[in-house]
């Protein structure tokens, strides 16, 4: 009987000791970053950053693959049917809290199929305008729309992309009618932009920054709610009068059931790599800012933001009268 208390509790004690272990053996293989874009934008490049640092930082190879179309939806149908244990990732984005009001079919229940881990940071967006445009900020576009009703128009990503919706909560907020032309991309709408078949744009910074500083593009106002670090003699468009616009976030997440460990793991090296001087760098050239650790620095955080975006982006859906198609 002696025995067999001694041996029980031997059993107990290597269970026991071997928790924490248990709690470290993550990664041990490598991992996947899904970006739901074609490579060469801001959503891949942020991919690869956070990719390149894992591995750095553990040892495993981090790959990044690339999976665009359907608006995301492909991508992120994927990452709902993958195993449940952090070693398949996504890198998303505005559109998966827009593709609810625009799409009929959505492939899965953002709240309900996936986890969020951590942001990664905040995109900046501006309100640009070719120089045809008579207008050198956002008041004074604002004046002119409404003296000249019809008469300006925006290019967008595509029909229920985010810009989409951005644009529309402009037009409701600043009480105008300015026209949407959607293209096949945003590349294609820059590029027609600068040569003057669109007027507007509001995208994020680092897309039409090399046109702004060439000229070729005039910056009227900041769509975020702090000014810009490289433009900070630009005001933001709540000072012009046209308030609650936020940034672009690009946000890692892990498919449902990511065990608890696993995804504080993630999250804590995400804030790790946030801090590094070089990866500041790389932020600033993409025109990307580090997220309020306090506000946004937490799974839970970072869900409570996903709840909030997706209520105010169903209310301008429904004020600008969309139907899901």
């Amino acid at each position: 009987m002696y025995r067999y208390i001694v041996d029980l509790f031997a059993v107990l004690f290597i269970a026991t000791a071997a928790l924490p272990v248990a709690a470290q053996d993550y990664p041990t293989k490598p991992i996947r970053i899904i970006s739901p874009y074609s490579a060469g934008g801001g959503n891949d490049a942020m991919s690869r950053l956070v990719a390149e640092r894992l591995t750095l930082a553990w040892g495993q190879t981090v790959v990044v693959e690339n999976r665009p179309g359907g608006n995301t939806m492909i991508a992120n149908e994927l990452i709902t049917k993958a195993p449940a244990d952090g070693y398949t990732l996504i890198m998303n984005g505005d559109a998966i809290i827009t593709n609810p009001y625009f799409y009929a079919k959505v492939p899965y229940d953002l709240m309900r199929d996936l986890t969020p881990v951590g942001i990664m940071g905040f995109s900046q967006l501006v309100l640009v305008a070719n120089p045809s445009v008579p207008a050198k900020d956002a008041k004074e576009l604002v004046a002119l729309a409404k003296a000249k009703p019809g008469t300006l128009n925006f290019g967008t990503s595509g029909q229920g992309g985010p810009d989409h919706l951005t644009i529309l909560q402009f037009n409701q907020l600043a009480k105008v009618n300015i026209a949407l032309i959607p293209y096949k991309g945003s590349s294609m709408a820059i590029n027609d932009l600068v040569g003057g078949q669109v007027q507007l744009m509001i995208t994020p910074l680092a897309a039409v920054q090399p046109f702004v500083k060439a000229g070729k593009l005039r910056l009227l106002a900041i769509a975020t709610p702090e000014r810009s670090p490289q433009y900070p003699e630009v005001q933001t468009l709540a000072e012009a009068g046209v308030p609650n616009y936020d940034a672009y976030w690009h946000g890692l997440m892990a498919p449902a059931g990511t065990p608890a460990r696993v995804v504080a793991r993630l999250t804590d090296e995400i804030r790790k790599i946030q801090k590094q001087p070089d990866v500041l760098e790389k932020f600033k050239a993409m025109g990307v800012v580090v997220p309020d650790e306090n506000l946004y620095g937490s799974p839970e955080k970072f869900g409570a933001m996903l709840r909030d975006k997706l209520a105010r982006n169903g209310e301008i859906a429904r004020n600008a009268s969309v139907r899901p198609e």
